[in-house]
């Protein structure tokens, strides 16, 4: 035990003292700890509309990780859509626009260097030629009405990911010009869990 005032003479008033000053002092070490884990690692976000219906529903919160903004194929993630990245028709280079500038959430599809192309008649999302196995989808993948952004196939680029939401007929995600491809540095973090209404892993 660490060396205190003496705040009594009696001996075990002094003690219990003791006790309660450590206790203090490692809870507010923990207290800490927690609010620089919730400030710069881990965040809560509270999803909004049914894009990403059944995997999540409106209302749902969720617990991220705001440190990883590299994320593979298939994993969940929350974005700033400040700028919407595009690819030029004749050169093939990327540029930016201006995007939907609201948090979103979705999941991705095609990471950089993988090729994506879409069969909209079938409904159907090929990664690198070979379909694929989307079980957490909740609509067929839809060409958008208005306002595509892309030809198809396209290869994505470096420091790109391409994303859609689960809920496809109603999703507003890559396929559209107001989101195209997302920037990894609009990426604010990677959805671990769904902490409400229950716990429940998205993976």
């Amino acid at each position: 035990m660490r060396e205190y005032i003496r705040f009594s003479k009696n001996k075990l008033a002094h003690e219990l003292i003791g006790v309660v000053v450590d206790i203090l002092d490692y809870a507010l070490v923990t207290l800490f700890c927690i609010v620089l884990l919730c400030i710069y690692v881990f965040r809560f976000a509270s999803v909004q509309g049914d894009s990403m219906l059944p995997t999540l529903e409106n209302s749902d919160q969720l617990l991220v990780n705001a440190l990883d903004r590299d994320p593979e194929c298939g994993d969940i993630i929350i974005i700033n859509t400040a700028s919407a990245g595009h690819l030029d028709a004749e050169t093939g280079e990327t540029y930016l626009s201006e995007g939907l500038h609201k948090v979103i959430v979705k999941r991705v599809i095609a990471t950089a260097g993988q090729k994506l192309d879409m069969d909209f008649s079938r409904g159907i999302v090929y990664l690198n030629d070979s379909p694929l196995d989307e079980p957490y989808i909740n609509s067929v993948t839809t060409a958008p009405a208005v306002n595509a952004a892309f030809e198809y196939p396209i290869v994505i680029p470096e420091g790109f990911v391409f994303v859609m939401g689960d809920n496809r007929s109603v999703s507003m995600d890559s396929r559209y010009g107001d989101v195209g491809l997302v920037p990894l540095d609009e990426i604010e973090g990677h959805v671990i869990f769904r902490i409400k209404p229950d716990v429940k892993s998205l993976y």
